[in-house]
């Protein structure tokens, strides 16, 4: 089974990668069984995602994308 350690790479990868089929699977493994590496995912996704809004033009996050 993948450890920790494995796992936030694997997830960091991810960030950069499609994983392969085997790779999604082990870690989904991992995420069902760990709590703290479950926490980390969430917070990169949303330091990912805060990244991407600080990084837009002003005004831009406040249109509504379906206009």
């Amino acid at each position: 089974m993948m450890n920790c350690r494995e796992a936030t790479q694997k997830m960091s990868e991810e960030l950069e990668r499609p994983l392969t089929l085997g790779e999604q699977t082990s870690l989904k493994v991992h995420l069902v069984v760990c709590p703290p590496c479950r926490s980390f995912r969430q917070q990169a996704a949303f330091l990912r995602e805060s990244m991407r809004a600080y990084a837009r033009p002003p005004g831009e996050a406040e249109r509504d994308p379906s206009q």
